[in-house]
């Protein structure tokens, strides 16, 4: 993405005299309808010709304070049924843009599928329009973030650019406690595992949750800092309540275990990791691959079958067998 905002589509304020002008000129105009519905006895369409001077008022002024109170009060269709037909009306406006794209990302939150997918594609395509066509002196930092965040919904193949955008939102002073906590798995995911500690252990202190505790613990495993992963997945063990992540620290114990050849131990966590889930094939795996170390093959063959069944792909297992 270009560094570049287009000056050219800049829309320079009014200056007040103007604009207290253009509203007397409105009080005129409806006052002559007043005027002339009382006088011929006609009636007037007073809703459609207010609408019509505050559309005017609107677009001469740019002023789409109203969308804004909009998304700050939740009414994300509103944004966008309002807000469209006046972009069509001034297609370079940054600012219609970024709060169409925020409107748009807010709703794909309540979604599922292809409507998700579909709202994270039209809130990129919004807010990063709207970013480049932006005037030097906007303030841009919620649209860093909520780019950053969409390009994070997107998938691994856009952590690189969430990376990007989230980075801008922080070093633009943005505060949203969920900034670190993303960047570090973004981190995580594109295997910069020292900023991925960096930012996850950030995020563990201003809100502590198991998910950002397994992450660093992982991040600390593939480091090969298997003292300050151990003690993470320790932490997890006693204080979690969701058995999904209690499976993950058990596993990630049981392969630390494994590679500092504490093979009683790995085969106890291993067993706690059948108990919450016993068609793992995780763990059928790696009891393979200890009988294997311990010399008993029959036993690690039989264990990599296991696993097999459960995961006809697994690729370890058809490694070992195969």
């Amino acid at each position: 993405m270009s560094e570049y905002q287009f000056s050219k589509y800049l829309y320079k304020p009014k200056k007040t005299k103007k604009k207290t002008l253009f509203i007397i000129f409105i009080l005129l105009v409806i006052g002559g309808g007043v005027f002339y519905s009382i006088y011929f006895k006609e009636k007037l369409d007073f809703y459609g010709l207010y609408s019509k001077m505050v559309d005017a008022y609107r677009l001469r002024f740019n002023d789409y304070r109203f969308l804004q109170k909009n998304l700050d009060l939740g009414n994300y269709n509103v944004v966008i049924h309002e807000g469209l037909p006046y972009l069509q009306k001034k297609p370079y406006n940054a600012q219609l843009m970024r709060y169409i794209g925020e409107a748009y990302y807010y709703i794909s939150t309540s979604l599922t599928g292809k409507e998700k997918e579909e709202s994270i594609d039209q809130a990129i395509i919004y807010i990063r329009k709207g970013i480049i066509l932006s005037p030097f002196d906007d303030i841009l930092t919620k649209s860093y973030f909520i780019l950053g965040m969409s390009d994070f919904k997107k998938g691994a193949h856009y952590n690189e650019l969430a990376v990007e955008y989230l980075r801008r939102a922080l070093n633009s002073g943005y505060n949203d406690n969920s900034l670190y906590e993303i960047l570090g798995y973004c981190y995580y995911k594109l295997g910069v595992l020292d900023e991925a500690i960096n930012y996850l252990e950030k995020a563990k202190r201003i809100t502590p949750k198991d998910i950002v505790q397994l992450f660093l613990a992982y991040a600390y495993k593939n480091k090969g800092l298997f003292g300050s992963a151990k003690k993470e997945l320790d932490y997890i063990i006693l204080n979690t309540q969701d058995d999904a992540i209690l499976e993950e620290a058990y596993s990630a114990l049981a392969w630390i275990d494994f590679q500092e050849e504490r093979y009683e131990q790995a085969k106890e966590n291993l067993n706690k990791v059948i108990e919450l889930n016993e068609n793992s094939a995780y763990a059928y795996y790696w009891f393979g691959n200890i009988y294997e170390k311990e010399g008993d093959l029959i036993s690690a063959r039989k264990e990599w079958r296991l696993a097999l069944k459960i995961d006809p792909k697994h690729i370890g297992a058809i490694e070992k067998l195969y």
